[in-house]
């Protein structure tokens, strides 16, 4: 304790220390930025961070020695102080810039050349023809839309087979949401939560950040293409969007009115409803007060997850999966491509044998380096389904970027496929497979 009251009497003193550090922090912030890939994501956002707070450090400084009478010394910490201030704005701008509109060719791939002895195989194409896959969930928002809605924003929300199932058989839910594949479990943050897949074209396919579009539900047919909406459980007590003031928090059971905001022809809301083990969250944009997506997405979730609660165990819930959940044959890993070169969706099918986590590593392979180490488990993580049979396979899908490398540029990347079991045992590759990709250019 005497040692940090010595430290902190020093820093507030101090004429130099806590520029110093802001300039430190400053420096390293603007090297990593400028340089974002791999691991160095990561990084820059934690100097930045740091930086922040080196700058409320100095403005403290300065408070601290006026009141203290040091009037030299908080001078000179606020001119100081608006020099940091100016330079890590200055650093912020051009980072910013540099991304939106500086050279974005990194030349990775210049001097790299695809190994002839070696299988690689090519990213499938995303067909958007309709597939045989059926989607209970994203025929009910269809049926629910109206071009002009009657009504107002008020709903009831009734979640009570959801919130009895995540207090009563929290490992069954988790894991019925793990198989289906219609759900994608993971992490962010530290935090769990699993997001509602659509069928898209001939394929259950994970859109960015879980939002789906009114074209997605009419796979680019007529109808009304304002809209959009994402649905999602949050395991760890916070929602996957952060609630503001604009959002609608109720408990379970509760009927409120949903707060909406207008935007341009539509209407848009944020609606949290926070039971003591698991929280519901769905955002709706559509036409008029009425929040049409919402009231549906309550009661779907509702009447597909009752037959569980009445009868808990893994075979109704096996028999609860939506379409395509299990298949037999081998284990696999695919590539789709996304709509850019360097941006791929993920199509594994997998069976651990038990619980756990799955995730992506990738290598390029003539040298083995590492590819978006800092991003690529936080994109690729997943809790896939398991069972006793190897034969039933689960579904893992979501979306990738590997940014090394330019577009027009391929080379031969090698992605391997890790699990992570719950039981505590050292992780283990299930699978491996190398593919000709590209880098992603901003």
């Amino acid at each position: 304790m005497n040692l940090f009251r010595s430290i902190s009497t020093y820093y507030w003193r101090s004429y130099w220390l806590p520029t110093f550090l802001c300039l430190l922090f400053l420096g390293g912030f603007f090297v990593t930025a400028m340089a974002e890939t791999g691991e160095r994501y990561h990084l820059s956002d934690f100097l930045f961070v740091l930086l922040s707070l080196s700058i409320l450090g100095i403005l403290i400084a300065a408070i601290v020695n006026f009141t203290k009478k040091r009037i030299g010394q908080g001078v000179t910490n606020t001119i100081l102080l608006l020099v940091c201030a100016g330079a890590s704005g200055l650093a912020f701008l051009t980072v910013v810039f540099s991304a939106a509109f500086g050279p974005s060719e990194d030349g990775f791939a210049d001097e790299l050349v695809i190994p002839a002895d070696i299988e690689v195989a090519e990213p499938a194409k995303f067909d958007l023809a309709k597939g045989t896959i059926s989607d209970a969930y994203k025929d009910v928002l269809v049926g629910a839309v109206e071009d002009f809605p009657e009504g107002d924003s008020t709903i009831t929300a009734e979640i009570s087979a959801v919130t009895a199932l995540a207090e009563k058989h929290p490992d069954l839910l988790q894991r019925y949401l793990a198989a289906s594949p219609a759900w994608r479990v993971f992490e962010e943050g530290g935090k769990r939560f699993a997001t509602r897949r659509m069928v898209i074209g001939p394929m259950w396919k994970y859109k960015l950040h879980g939002y789906y579009t009114g074209h997605d539900l009419s796979n680019w047919n007529e109808g009304n293409r304002l809209l959009q909406t994402r649905l999602t459980f949050g395991f760890s007590g916070s929602p996957w969007a952060r609630a503001d003031k604009a959002s609608t928090i109720l408990a379970p059971g509760e009927t409120g009115k949903v707060r909406v905001s207008a935007g341009v022809s539509v209407q848009e809301s944020h609606t949290v409803i926070r039971g003591d083990r698991i929280l519901v969250e769905i955002f709706e944009q559509s036409a008029g007060e009425e929040r049409q997506l919402t009231k549906a997405s309550l009661t779907y979730l509702q009447k597909k997850l009752t037959p569980l609660l009445d009868d808990p165990t893994w075979e109704t819930a096996k028999v609860l999966l939506d379409s395509e959940a299990m298949v037999k044959g081998a284990p696999s890993i695919n590539l789709v491509d996304g709509f850019q070169p360097g941006i791929y969706d993920t199509q594994i099918r997998v069976n651990p044998g038990e619980s756990g986590t799955i995730y992506l590593k990738a290598f390029e392979v003539s040298k083995e380096t590492p590819l978006s180490a800092g991003r690529l488990y936080d994109k690729s993580n997943e809790r896939v389904g398991w069972s006793d049979d190897p034969a039933e396979l689960f579904l893992s899908n979501t979306n990738i970027t590997i940014y090394e490398g330019d577009w027009g540029k391929p080379y031969a990347a090698r992605f391997e496929l890790w699990f992570i079991p719950d039981s505590g045992e050292d992780e283990r590759k299930l699978l491996e497979r190398v593919f000709k990709i590209e880098g992603w250019q901003r």
